[in-house]
């Protein structure tokens, strides 16, 4: 009885001291990965150049566009596009599209003054560039063209399957499951986000021995994915908490593209300590920058299976209008 009394009172205390453990861990992997550190590290400097083009762009796509607006961004991406030096293997994939996006800018923009003299000169020179970015017209139609006729047949008959049919799932259809997912907002288009993605039994079953969710099915999942993002793409104190929040859109997005190609999955979630985080890259190779997100099992169902019920609140209950209706 005392004791039982005693756990009740100590459970709380013992939550809070090891929650505090875990900001800590965070807080440190902030300090050592971030992106606010110096931007000479290429990804760090890729990741910085898509923070600022993604500022032309929507200026490139406003109906009225201000005089004289868009130099401060464009002279700061010149900036970090300079930095790049000739011993740097090539440019990364975002400094590429800067500078499409840059050109499209100057093309387009009024005054400038040196800015626009020194942007000038350095697409006079620049050679490598993306096809890519920038923005494109687009019609009403067009974007009424991906509406679902059944939108609720859709999303009501997704499901978390613990049940799978034995076989590998082809990585040519996850790969296109990770495309459509890749259509996934994030803060200033960063797309931070990385996948790490397990086929054969011995190197799931490291990986689910420490994830604490999968007890009577784990040992069935033919393809395990660990979604991660990138702490190098966040670079204010603002942003600090930004890649569980991208990683967490993009894992959305990555389970609905896999319902919408036939394919089923279940979350796993990672909520574990430093200590779990530490074992798992011992035994999984991820990048020291990348925070784990979640683990998602995918495969094809079996022909019958049972799903958990998964009552969902009344629509009242997350629900809260601020304006009196129009």
């Amino acid at each position: 009885m005392i004791s039982s009394r005693l756990k009740r009172l100590i459970r709380p205390l013992h939550n809070l001291l090891w929650a505090f453990g875990g900001f800590a861990y965070d807080f440190s992997r902030y300090v050592r990965y971030g992106g606010w550190r110096a931007h000479a590290e290429h990804r760090r400097r890729d990741y910085k150049a898509v923070k600022i083009y993604h500022q032309l762009e929507k200026s490139l796509s406003f109906r009225e566009r201000r005089a004289n607006s868009g130099w401060e961004a464009a002279g700061n991406l010149l900036r970090v596009l300079e930095r790049r030096t000739p011993a740097t293997a090539g440019p990364g994939y975002h400094e590429s599209v800067g500078v499409k996006v840059l050109r499209d800018f100057a093309a387009t923009a009024d005054g400038g003054g040196d800015t626009a003299r020194r942007v000038q000169e350095f697409l006079q020179h620049v050679r490598q560039e993306s096809a890519e970015g920038g923005v494109i017209d687009f019609h009403l139609e067009e974007l009424l063209a991906g509406k679902l006729e059944d939108p609720e047949r859709f999303f009501c008959s997704r499901h978390s399957v613990r049940d799978f049919r034995p076989g590998a799932v082809p990585r040519e259809l996850m790969r296109r499951a990770m495309k459509l997912a890749m259509r996934t907002p994030s803060v200033c288009n960063r797309q931070a986000w990385h996948v790490y993605q397990m086929d054969s039994r011995g190197t799931i079953d490291r990986a689910l021995a420490l994830q604490n969710g999968n007890r009577g099915f784990g040992h069935e999942v033919p393809c395990l994915l660990i979604i991660t993002a990138d702490l190098r793409a966040f670079d204010t104190h603002g942003e600090r908490f930004q890649h569980w929040v991208d990683g967490g859109m993009f894992a959305m997005s990555l389970a609905l593209a896999l319902h919408s190609l036939g394919l089923a999955s279940c979350f796993l979630n990672w909520s574990r300590g430093a200590r779990e985080d530490r074992r798992l890259r011992r035994v999984v190779p991820i990048d020291p920058a990348h925070t784990v997100i979640t683990m998602m099992a995918v495969g094809f169902a079996s022909d019958e299976f049972k799903v958990c019920y998964s009552a969902r609140r009344p629509i009242d209950s997350i629900l809260t209008y601020l304006d009196d209706p129009a």
